[in-house]
């Protein structure tokens, strides 16, 4: 895979991550969704998420997304990365109710 292509993939999974937010109720405008964060900038199979609330210290964190859950393609969604990030969608919310934040 060339590098257009792996950045393109990675830019359509944030979309693809704030359209499942909004399926969740949470406006993501509120949210900042980061592929491998403090990783060296290079091409890598399995990728860390992080999803933090903007201005704030509240995020959560997923480790071992395989690539090709990303570079999909096709419009929708991979069912197996949707399955993933709901439950991190809803600890960061909790995170964010207990802090008296709201993401809505």
């Amino acid at each position: 895979m060339e590098q257009q292509e792996y950045d393109e993939a990675l830019r359509r999974a944030v979309e693809d991550i704030a359209v499942l937010a909004t399926r969740y109720g949470i406006n993501s405008r509120h949210l900042l969704i980061e592929f491998d964060v403090g990783r060296q900038p290079q091409s890598y199979n399995e990728h860390t998420l992080t999803i933090s609330v903007r201005d704030s210290g509240l995020f959560v964190t997923a480790t071992g997304i395989p690539h090709h859950w990303l570079a999909v393609g096709t419009g929708f969604i991979d069912t197996r990365l949707s399955r993933r990030i709901g439950p991190l969608l809803l600890e960061l919310e909790n995170k964010a109710q207990a802090a008296g934040r709201s993401l809505t």
